[in-house]
């Protein structure tokens, strides 16, 4: 039924509005997508966990408060995505999901599992959302309920350099593992052709080069003779070769017929003015499925409100949008380039001022050229590439009105002056790097202020000389070395190419391309207005393909507006776009999209002030080359732009103020104290050294660590009871009793596809140590009483082909679970013989030598020079005093601290307090509970100093991943390591600040407390000199109260014996210690 809006009220963004999304998150649990990212979004997040072999994101969900799925069904999904991500890396080097990628496979994993079993159950579900959701915005949504017809649709609007080419490949290997899946139980469930859609030629080339790597059979649609199509390839066609009648170079869309999984690349293509390319897309998928990608469906639906057929398309892609990962969460999570945006917006500006603002844009691009050679090594690790300046015209050989030349012209022309004409040159060049240009912003300052402080520091910290640098410009950016008095712009028509190739004199390498359509009626112009011109029949090699090389000497392209989409290039740093009007902010949007790509530290995508690696050093200026630098030429679009970058709520010009700060090292104070560590014997591996283990039944040592912790697995599902009225309600199996595996069942499984299955398990885990036999895979099935399930009775029992295949998926699962555990057995009793107590050195991964700061804030802001002041003042204290007097000093309204504990292993600590302020620390700095637990231990010290007049105490904050771990606390790095240290023994606690309100007291880094008692045991022989003890504490910051009423605990004593204390506990670090020293 349809649902109308119950008030008249503001109405709600699109991105509030999309609803399949929204029903994803409530599935999973998820509350808030920023604070989910500000846990996910982490390196040492991403990868898998080696105890487990699940992938760290998945575990995340495990226990994820509201989370519907259940965890048995979890773990499926993530081996699926898994699997799918080894095969398409296995070309690649290896592939490592973001967060946001494995969310968006994780979001089609549940809605495909949940469309191939049961569509219309899952067409009531989501209908029953939309409800909730209309009643919870009083109406404000609106839509119609959601229609089977139009549920084979889902679109995923992912940022462009988000890698939405992987996240369509595997997509692929979705539909068909499910599609494969469904067959099993209804044979005639098909598809014609996987078919991927594309908006030109060069994309389909593309395409097909992706797919080959990612080992996707693949071929480029041709029409030679009869049309034969082979479902077992991906057939690539441009859209452009559609038609309803077939031609010469067209095929009639009826060919396809209407059953095909269609792939459509660049999906807002058509949804404004191109109703007959949208009408072929959905023949082609009426009776099969479609996936469609775009980083701007935003953009393109935004003003189809006009009419009622409009409005319906914007609902029908709301419902469909299944992942938003658009621009904005991709830049604030730290993705892609920086932006700086200048306009020249001013029809009646000054020719001089013109030629002044064109000569800033080429020395703002020069200047990341000389940082690139000049730290081109230490960017390598960063995969920083060869800076690119790309100008764009709107016009190429038509005159804007009221102007002689074109836009491409007008370019072409003033690389000709700025290399010909070198006195004048030379004159702006000094006005621009001494900030004297007359072009100033809204507060009154020249545009280019603070612009080229790399230049200066290159040039000794001196203004540099306009001469030197017009003579490296001509050597570095145009590839000559010429010293003609006028040196001349030639081009040259590469006729076989179709392109021109720019260069100075006749005799020097090419520097620059111009890529348009007619290229001989622009050189024909160009000749008239005295540029030198010529044409080279004989040069077939394009200079345009090249430019992507390592070898490309290309430093600058010019082009018309076809690079919006198509092309792809991780070069681009500097823009020009010249005569933008209004209407096409879009296609600046896109443009702007393909200029912030980046690759990153080892091709994290991130830029380097955007991440927390232990050990990695930024570059010197590696800002200049991570932001992208936008001169807009009479670019009214500008506007446009801006409000579509306030759209996506992120900042439209900002400035970023980078610092350093040095730490003071402590480590020699306690060098002495031989502090320990505990470690694996260095070379030792199980995966490598230890002998082959036959997976069997278990024996009676694996049968006792497995009846510790029984494996129960939660496959209840929704169960759909059709009252007598025929009306359909879903309701949740309530009975959570585990129940065995009937033993009638075990001879009646699929034990080929069991074998296969876990075999499969087995190498993605890289189990390489167990041997599977697939004969004695009954019997250990066959010893029930270690695995149960959690689902109705007669899920169990096996009278259909089809619940044969459901049990043998959860025997499947089960066996599982029991080789992972198999594999932690084995490895735990193998490694125990190898670890040992370590001395704590210098270069211990917990050491930190400096800090990165950064700060972003609009143009003009004042934070940035605050803060500078402050950092500068407090490294000279640090230097002087080898530590910070008052224990800790702030700025910026008390929101960034340094803070000074002296037991602390190194100086100072940084605290970030919850602001508004856009500050990010790498390594990344204490939260206000891990600094409250160190201000009470400083104050605790400070009142019983008396008290250790004959003991050590030391302090060292344990990075997350790469710090110490414990893999039998579930992987966990606690906050802290607590040295306290006597003539007679070594007292080592592991201290973890944090709030406890979704923590239960059965946590594995709650119970941990017992089992490193276990761990102090045996590694006993090992502690030399001293006796080690062992401790590990839960500074909670859930005050004592509530977190007695969320466990259940009458008396502080309850949880204080689970070595779990309260901050608000003003006695909380004596009675700490007290225990530490029972």
């Amino acid at each position: 039924m349809a649902r109308t809006k119950k008030n008249q009220v503001q109405e709600l963004r699109f991105d509030e509005k999309l609803v399949l999304f929204k029903f994803m998150q409530r599935e999973l649990g998820i509350t808030d997508m920023k604070q989910l990212a500000r846990q996910m979004n982490l390196p040492e997040e991403e990868g898998i966990n080696e105890s487990t072999g699940n992938t760290l994101f998945i575990e995340y969900f495990f226990k994820q408060p509201g989370c519907r799925i259940p965890e048995t069904k979890l773990r499926v999904y993530d081996e699926n995505i898994r699997r799918y991500t080894q095969k398409i890396g296995e070309n690649r080097g290896g592939l490592t999901w973001k967060y946001f990628q494995y969310l968006s496979l994780l979001f089609t994993e549940i809605y495909l599992d949940r469309w191939f079993s049961d569509k219309e159950a899952f067409q009531q579900e989501l209908t029953d959302f939309l409800h909730d959701e209309d009643d919870h915005t009083l109406g404000q949504i609106g839509f119609q309920d959601f229609d089977l017809a139009k549920m084979n649709k889902l679109a995923y609007m992912s940022a462009t350099g988000s890698g939405k080419t992987l996240i369509l490949h595997v997509n692929i290997l979705q539909f068909s593992y499910y599609l494969k899946r469904a067959k099993r139980i209804n044979a005639s469930i098909d598809i014609n052709n996987v078919i991927l859609l594309t908006p030109n030629e060069g994309m389909s080339r593309q395409h097909l080069e992706e797919l080959k790597i990612s080992g996707i059979p693949a071929k480029i649609f041709v029409k030679e003779g009869p049309l034969k199509f082979d479902g077992n390839e991906v057939l690539i066609i441009d859209i452009n070769k559609l038609d309803d009648v077939g031609k010469d170079k067209t095929v009639s869309v009826d060919s396809f017929e209407t059953n095909n999984l269609l792939l459509v690349d660049e999906g807002h293509r058509g949804l404004v003015g191109g109703e007959k390319w949208v009408s072929y897309r959905q023949k082609m998928a009426e009776d099969g499925f479609t996936f469609e990608y775009s980083a701007t469906f935003k953009q393109a639906l935004a003003g189809k409100k006009t009419n009622k057929k409009d409005r319906e398309n914007v609902e029908d892609y709301q419902k469909a949008i299944l992942f938003d990962y658009s621009y904005k969460h991709f830049y604030n999570d730290g993705y892609g380039k920086d932006y700086r945006i200048y306009n020249l917006k001013n029809a009646d500006i000054s020719e001089d001022s013109r030629l002044l603002y064109l000569t800033g844009c080429l020395l703002s691009f020069y200047q990341q050229k000389k940082c690139f050679l000049e730290y081109g090594k230490e960017l390598a690790p960063f995969r920083i590439e060869n800076p690119l300046l790309v100008f764009v015209g709107n016009s190429v050989n038509k005159a804007n009105k009221d102007e002689s030349l074109t836009d491409v012209e007008d370019v072409i022309m003033f690389i000709d002056q700025f290399v010909r004409y070198k006195r004048q040159t030379v004159q702006r060049i000094n006005l621009v790097v001494q900030q004297n240009t007359g072009l100033i912003d809204a507060k009154g300052i020249d545009i280019f202020s603070h612009d080229f402080n790399p230049l200066y520091e290159l040039n000794g910290g001196n203004t540099p000389d306009g001469q030197v640098l017009y003579e490296d410009i001509l050597h570095s950016l145009f590839n000559t070395t010429s010293h003609a008095d006028e040196p001349r712009l030639h081009l040259d028509h590469l006729s076989k190419a179709g392109e021109i190739g720019m260069r100075i004199g006749e005799d020097g390498d090419y520097f620059g391309v111009i890529s348009i359509g007619d290229t001989a009626k622009l050189i024909k112009s160009c000749e008239t207005k005295g540029v030198v011109t010529k044409s080279e029949s004989f040069n077939n090699d394009s200079l345009f393909e090249s430019i992507n090389r390592k070898d490309s000497k290309i430093n600058v392209l010019i082009g018309s507006r076809k690079f919006t989409e198509g092309w792809n290039s991780w070069r681009v740093s500097t823009m020009g776009l010249i005569n933008f009007a209004k209407g096409e902010g879009s296609q600046a949007i896109q443009m702007f999209g393909r200029g912030v790509r980046l690759k990153g530290y080892n091709g994290m995508l991130k830029r380097s002030r955007a991440i927390n690696i232990p050990g990695v050093q930024a570059p010197k200026y590696i800002g200049k080359l991570e932001t992208l630098t936008i001169f807009g030429v009479k670019a009214n679009y500008m506007e446009e732009f801006k409000a579509f970058l306030e759209l996506e709520d992120v900042p439209s010009n900002d400035q970023i103020t980078e610092i350093t700060l040095p730490t003071v090292s402590r480590y020699q104070e306690a060098k002495a104290k031989k502090l320990r560590v505990i470690r694996v014997k260095s070379g030792k591996i199980f995966k490598r050294d230890a002998e082959r283990k036959l997976l069997d039944k278990p024996g009676e040592n694996f049968k006792s660590y497995l009846m510790k912790n029984p494996v129960k697995l939660d496959c209840r599902s929704k169960v759909q009871a059709i009252e007598s009225s025929g009306s359909i309600d879903m309701r949740i199996e309530v009975n959570n009793k585990p129940i065995d595996m009937p033993e009638v069942n075990i001879p009646l499984l699929d034990y080929y596809r069991i074998f296969d299955e876990i075999e499969m398990y087995k190498n993605e885990k890289l189990y390489f140590n167990i041997t599977i036999d697939r004969d004695r895979l009954p019997s250990i099935l066959g010893d029930r009483e270690w695995y149960q399930y959690i689902v109705p009775a007669d899920h169990l029992k096996i009278d259909s082909i089809k619940r044969r295949e459901e049990v043998t998926d959860f025997a499947i699962m089960a066996l599982k679970i029991y080789m992972d555990r198999f594999f932690k057995f084995e490895k735990e009793a193998w490694e125990d013989k190898y670890l040992e107590y370590g001395e704590l050195e210098a270069t211990d991964n917990n050491f930190v030598d400096e800090y990165r700061i950064n700060l972003t804030e609009e143009v003009g802001g004042d934070c940035g020079e605050e803060l500078n002041r402050f950092i500068s003042d407090a490294a000279t204290i640090l230097a002087t005093d080898r530590g910070i007097s008052e224990y800790e000093k702030s700025t910026l309204a008390k929101q960034f601290v340094l803070f000074d504990f002296r037991h602390h292993l190194y100086a100072p600590l940084v605290c970030v307090k919850k602001n508004n302020l856009k500050i990010q620390v790498s390594p990344v700095q204490l939260n206000e509970d891990e600094k409250t637990f160190v201000d009470l231990l400083d104050c605790y010290m400070k009142n019983h100093g008396a008290e250790w007049k004959d003991k050590s105490l030391f302090l060292l904050r344990n990075k997350s991943k790469v710090g110490m771990g414990f893999f039998e606390a579930g992987n966990f790095y606690p906050d802290y390591i607590f040295w306290i240290d006597t003539d007679d023994k070594q007292y080592i606690s592991f201290i973890d600040p944090k709030g406890l309100m979704h923590i239960m007291p059965d946590d594995p880094k709650i119970k941990f407390y017992e089992k490193i008692k276990d761990l102090e045991v045996r590694l006993a022989p090992s502690a030399g000199d001293k006796q080690i003890v062992l401790n590990s504490f839960i500074m909670s910051s859930t005050r004592g109260a509530n977190l007695r009423e969320w466990w259940g605990m009458k008396k502080p004593s309850e949880h204080e014996a689970m070595n779990v204390y309260t901050l608000d506990d003003a006695k909380c670090i004596e009675k700490m210690i007290q225990k530490i020293f029972q």
